[in-house]
C-alpha cells in the first residue's frame, strides 16, 4: 500500500498543471436591441470550453411593443486551435420564458426549449480582451398562449410549435482572466 501511495504521489507531482482560463462577455448586438446580457465561460481543456449566457429584456415600448424574455443557453465549444483563440464550433441548449407583442394584432406569452449549433471566431485585441463573432441555427419547441389585442385581449388558445430559429447572432466583447 505504501509503494502504491509513493508511486501515486510521484505521478501526481510529475503531471504538469494547466492554467484554466475564465471569461466574461457581453453581446454588443444584443445590447443594441435592448437585451441585457452576460456570459460566463471556463476553459476545461486545451480545446474545450463551457459557457453560460443569460439574456434579459424587461422593457415595454410605445404602442405596447415588447420582446420581454429571460433566456439561458448553457453550452460547450470545441476550439480548433485552443480555448478562446480563433475558430470554434458550439452546441447549446436553450430555455426561454417570453412575452412578445405589439407588432401585430396578437401577443404571445409562454416558454420555449431547444438546442442549437453555432460557428464562431474569437480575435485577440489585447492581452485580456477578445472580440468574438458567432452565428448559429437551432430548433425551439414553444408552448405559449396567444392573446387577441396588444394589451387586454382575451386568450385565443394555447399553441405548441417547433420552430427553426437563429440560435446565435453575436458580436461580443470578451474579458479573459
Amino acid at each position: 500500500m505504501n509503494k502504491f501511495l509513493l508511486v501515486l504521489s510521484f505521478v501526481a507531482l510529475a503531471t504538469t498543471a494547466k492554467a484554466q482560463f475564465y471569461s466574461v462577455k457581453t453581446n454588443l448586438l444584443g445590447l443594441a436591441t435592448t437585451n441585457l446580457n452576460v456570459e460566463a465561460g471556463i476553459s476545461v481543456h486545451r480545446n474545450w470550453s463551457l459557457h453560460l449566457p443569460v439574456n434579459y429584456n424587461p422593457w415595454v415600448f410605445s404602442g405596447n411593443k415588447r420582446f420581454q424574455n429571460i433566456t439561458v443557453e448553457p453550452g460547450a465549444r470545441y476550439w480548433f486551435l485552443e480555448s478562446f483563440s480563433q475558430g470554434f464550433i458550439g452546441i447549446q441548449s436553450i430555455y426561454s420564458r417570453f412575452h412578445v407583442g405589439g407588432t401585430n394584432k396578437y401577443r404571445y406569452d409562454g416558454y420555449g426549449v431547444g438546442m442549437g449549433l453555432s460557428y464562431g471566431y474569437s480575435k485577440v485585441i489585447r492581452k485580456r480582451w477578445n472580440l468574438e463573432f458567432e452565428a448559429g441555427l437551432g430548433v425551439l419547441w414553444a408552448d405559449y398562449t396567444k392573446y387577441l389585442c396588444k394589451t387586454c385581449g382575451a386568450p385565443q388558445g394555447d399553441e405548441r410549435k417547433l420552430y427553426l430559429i437563429p440560435s446565435k447572432a453575436s458580436i461580443s466583447l470578451v474579458y479573459l482572466f
